[in-house]
């Protein structure tokens, strides 16, 4: 007998074929320039080192028969993980997730902030390396534009809930959305800037401060951080800061190329093997 509809989307599964089918769990909401879409999904996935982790959804009705015929959008889109929780009722076989990505006039995005709660969304992951905090981290320096920010909540959240400090630094002209701001704990000190010179400065004043620094801006940005990072602290040490690499990532397997990155030694790797985060010695120029 054909269970209700309602009855059908209560619990996200993994599938055969080893994708998942998420449950969307609320209205996805734009904030800052990010998507953030509220999922369900099974509680026995990984959980370790989320921050900079994402899934590839299919946009397309999740049902056998789209995944194997419709193909009206054939890539998949990168959503990274925002934040994760377990549910009330723990026996219900599901956890809450946040996942995001950057919004900009892709077909696909449009298409996943259109979806309504208690339809299903087929999911690969979660996939890549993300970022590792070092144990002795108390201070931790978040460098990133808005849209990007929501990808380093999980880090945020593991720093706090170590007991330490978490600055965050935002890259932008306009006034910070009251919403984005919502997003981080009251505990994290939110500064902003938009000109090189005051945005350096800040830079090389936290991060004398900073134990750890967690880096998601434009790859053309990262050079002169590079510099102000090796001129404040005499020295840019290997794992004192991770770069959520700046590239789309369509396919996981490195087959396509299209997230090849450019290394600081003159050769390129691909985000979607070796990454997405990567130390920044490795990418800055020697």
């Amino acid at each position: 007998m054909k269970l209700p509809q309602h009855t059908e989307a209560a619990y996200p599964t993994i599938n055969d074929d080893g994708t998942l089918s998420a449950i969307v769990d609320d209205t996805p909401w734009s904030v800052g320039g990010s998507l953030i879409l509220p999922l369900r999904l099974p509680a026995t996935l990984p959980a370790e080192r989320l921050a900079g982790r994402y899934f590839l959804a299919r946009c397309t009705e999740d049902t056998p028969w789209s995944r194997g015929h419709d193909w009206t959008l054939p890539l998949r889109r990168t959503l990274y993980v925002a934040d994760r929780r377990a549910l009330v009722a723990a026996d219900s076989g599901a956890e809450r997730w946040r996942l995001t990505a950057a919004l900009g006039d892709d077909p696909g995005q449009r298409w996943l902030a259109e979806r309504l709660p208690g339809t299903r969304l087929n999911l690969i992951g979660p996939l890549g390396n993300g970022f590792e905090l070092p144990l002795t981290t108390r201070n931790l320096l978040v460098l990133a534009v808005p849209a990007r920010l929501p990808a380093l909540l999980p880090l945020v959240h593991m720093a706090l809930d170590r007991g330490g400090h978490v600055a965050a630094l935002v890259r932008d002209s306009a006034p910070l959305s009251p919403h984005l701001l919502h997003l981080l704990p009251m505990a994290v000190e939110t500064r902003q800037a938009d000109k090189d010179d005051e945005w350096l400065a800040h830079v090389g004043e936290l991060a004398r401060w900073a134990d750890y620094a967690a880096l998601a801006l434009p790859a053309t940005l990262l050079p002169a951080v590079a510099m102000q990072l090796r001129s404040s602290r005499l020295r840019l040490d290997r794992s004192f800061a991770g770069v959520l690499a700046d590239v789309a990532l369509p396919c996981t397997t490195g087959a396509c190329h299209g997230c090849l990155i450019a290394l600081g030694n003159g050769r390129q790797t691909r985000a979607c093997v070796h990454g997405p985060v990567f130390d920044l010695v490795d990418l800055a120029k020697t």
